[in-house]
């Protein structure tokens, strides 16, 4: 039976070999700039938060106005003075003739917002408009770009930038004078972020814009915005100034935000989150690698790593990285780092057996904890299951879900799932390939593998807990994946993954058995042709499930590497490029070099034709792009992009409540340095993060992808 059904798929398409990329690898990163933000408060000696003015002294220091009071900056804080020069932060003047001569162009009673002068012209922003003097004469000013013209009110800031270009800001939009009579208008379709400006002050390469609710730079042709408590200790701006060093000072009400640049590179962040890993996110002595709580918000010096039910996959993606980092640069330290992890995974099995609650061979934990630390029964006793079965009527329920082993050290976690062994197997794999060099390192990787895709197939492709029956979200069977209505959404997705174990333990091991049952699901069952589907395929861009396309390029990525069947391959790439055009509107790296690894040069062809699959350049620059802009802060900040204005909200059925979902008017989504959410498996879409400043999450997602790239070749420091 098999083989009638090779025949009629090999038949449907084949896989040749393309030619390399026509563009020229890696691509040269090199050094670039990274903004950071500082915060000043009355316990770095402002007088008093509320800060309403920020400039420059005639010493050349910066001095903040304050409710109690003027503060300079002494290089490393404020320090309270007495004696300031009232007049530094006056505005341009002008006299009582001036001020009669505009009131006659006014239709309506004249309110000067701002006055700025260069070069003999005056500029005036007011409630009715935008006015320029020249020459003694004033005008009213109505910009016009190609056959737009603006007639601006409520002009709320002006300024000349170091070129002498002038600027203005109003509700209307951002106006911007090239050279007399010509001028770049910016609404929300241009990507002008928000409108209600306060503030506006010119540096020696970019203009900054205070807003109500977050700052604005323009800065070599494109807009950033900077909201939330990672840029800013409050969202409202009272008033900003930009020093010669291109630092921006931010005065709010909860003090200075100073935003400044380092110069980077992606080597140096990815050595910044391995030193924020050793530092904050080891946990017990196996160095799982896990989140940090914060008992005082904001104050990383207060972090503790917790632990989540989800230690296989994070320190599978931690060994990936790892491995990935060996491979790319030979340092011995990856290797030392790679080999500790690889033993904190096999432990998650071996701490299954033996105990008062004994697990089938093979199975693992989703996580571990000291027995000399607090009882997780506590919070995930019976009616923590009781709360979970009315939210998921298939929810398991099983007591206790924290056993303890034989060891009586430690409680471990049951219930496991696929999500987790997708780490396993990534880890596995990248580990086996670029770290194991003698037999006796290999052997190890082969029993490990063995010990849990024998439990797997054994048990009729499923992970079976201590109860003797299939866990919650780790059922892989035929008749699970096939006829069981209730998993028809994990189809296409569980049907890679398991496919992906067999491939890799073959790959590993080079047990006929594992090709054979892969053989078996990938034809007789069709779990070939169910991977071609995946649920983005059906969805569209920006629905729910992100976490199922990072497990699905996890599985593509060693799935497609590894096999010779060009059906199969067929099958695959049609799944990988499907997913993938809707994937890069997020420009994420971990889903952009994971496409490139496995299609570059390669070509399908089906009876519609040929198709090629080398992703453009643009693809792997915006995957560098999104590493360069990764931001160094990982607290979880509140933060929002739901109010922005060139926003494009997601349509309701995509699964998202309305106004909660939306991407850039460009079509992709908000830079990853101006959302909440920074790991690979949340949503980018997302326009407001509800945290509260207690969480600092690991740099694990940009190693991993930063690695990934690296290794391939994809671009170099």
């Amino acid at each position: 039976m098999r083989m009638l059904t090779i025949i009629m798929l090999f038949n449907f398409a084949s896989v040749v070999y393309g030619q390399n990329a026509t563009y020229d690898l890696p691509i040269a990163v090199g050094t670039f700039d990274q903004q950071r933000h500082s915060r000043y408060t009355m316990n770095e000696g402002l007088p008093d938060n509320n800060v309403k003015k920020i400039g420059l002294s005639d010493q050349g220091r910066i001095i903040a106005e304050t409710s109690g009071g003027f503060a300079e900056f002494d290089g490393e804080r404020f320090r309270f003075v007495q004696n300031i020069n009232s007049k530094i932060f006056s505005e341009v003047t002008f006299d009582k003739k001036d001020f009669k001569q505009l009131q006659k162009i006014a239709s309506t009673d004249l309110e000067i917002r701002g006055i700025v002068v260069h070069k003999g012209e005056v500029a005036v922003a007011a409630n009715n408009g935008l006015y320029l003097k020249l020459k003694k004469k004033w005008r009213l000013v109505l910009p016009q770009q190609a056959t737009i013209r603006w007639a601006p009110v409520d002009v709320r800031a002006v300024a000349y930038d170091a070129s002498g270009d002038l600027w203005f800001a109003a509700p209307q939009g951002v106006g911007h004078r090239i050279s007399e009579g010509k001028w770049q208008l910016f609404t929300g379709a241009n990507g002008l972020p928000f409108n209600d400006f306060t503030s506006m002050a010119a540096g020696p390469e970019s203009v900054w814009f205070g807003t109500t609710n977050g700052a604005i730079q323009f800065r070599k042709g494109g807009w950033s915005f900077r909201q939330g408590g990672r840029w800013l200790l409050d969202n409202h701006v009272n008033d900003i100034f930009v020093d010669a060093e291109r630092n921006a000072w931010i005065a709010t009400a909860k003090g200075v935000s100073r935003i400044c640049y380092q110069s980077m590179t992606l080597a140096k962040k990815a050595a910044f989150f391995e030193e924020e890993i050793e530092k904050y996110h080891r946990r017990t002595k196996f160095g799982y690698v896990n989140p940090a709580k914060l008992s005082a918000a904001g104050d990383k010096s207060t972090a503790e790593a917790i632990c989540t039910d989800n230690d296989g996959q994070r320190i599978g993606f931690y060994l990936a990285a790892m491995s990935l980092g060996y491979a790319a640069s030979g340092d011995p330290k990856f290797k030392q780092n790679a080999d500790k992890a690889f033993d904190a995974l096999v432990f998650l099995s071996t701490v299954t057996q033996g105990g008062t609650h004994p697990a089938p061979k093979g199975f693992f934990a989703r996580a571990i904890r000291p027995t000399s630390g607090p009882d997780p029964h506590i919070e995930q006793g019976l009616e923590y299951d009781l709360r979970r079965r009315k939210q998921d009527a298939l929810w398991k329920i099983i007591q206790p879900r924290w056993p303890v082993d034989k060891s009586g050290k430690w409680y471990w976690k049951n219930d496991s799932s696929v999500d987790e062994l997708d780490g396993h197997f990534l880890g596995y794999g990248t580990y086996f390939d670029h770290v194991c060099k003698t037999e006796a390192e290999k052997d190890r990787v082969r029993a490990a593998v063995s010990n849990t895709i024998d439990h797997i197939i054994d048990n009729g492709f499923n992970l079976v807990d201590y109860d003797g029956k299939p866990t919650r979200w780790g059922r892989l069977s035929p008749d699970d994946i096939n006829r069981n209505p209730d998993q028809v959404v994990e189809r296409g997705l569980r049907s890679l993954s398991i496919l992906n174990y067999l491939s890799v333990s073959h790959h590993i091991t080079g047990d006929p058995r594992y090709r054979d049952e892969y053989l078996k699901l990938a034809y007789d069952q069709g779990y070939g042709m169910n991977g071609m589907t995946q649920p983005r395929d059906i969805a569209g861009a920006g629905s729910e499930g992100q976490g199922d396309d990072k497990m699905a390029f996890m599985n593509y990525y060693q799935l497609l590497r590894y096999e010779t069947d060009p059906t199969l391959l067929s099958m695959y790439y049609r799944a990988i490029h499907r997913h993938w055009q809707i994937e890069k509107y997020e420009k994420c790296p971990w889903a952009n070099f994971i496409y490139a690894a496995c299609c570059m040069g390669k070509v399908r062809t089906d009876h519609w034709g040929e198709t090629e699959l080398t992703p453009p350049k643009e693809s792997l620059e915006d995957a560098i792009e999104t590493l360069k802009r990764y931001p160094l802060d990982l607290i979880n900040w509140p933060m929002s992009n739901a109010h922005r204005i060139d926003l494009v909200p997601l349509k309701e059925h995509l699964g998202h409540e309305p106004g909660t979902a939306g991407y850039r008017t460009d079509g992709y989504v908000f830079p990853i340095d101006e959302r909440h959410e920074i790991r690979w498996g949340r949503d980018p879409y997302a326009l407001q993060g509800f945290g509260d400043a207690t969480r600092l999450e690991t740099g694990l997602h940009f190693l991993v992808a930063y690695y990934m790239g690296l290794a391939h070749g994809f671009f170099e420091n």
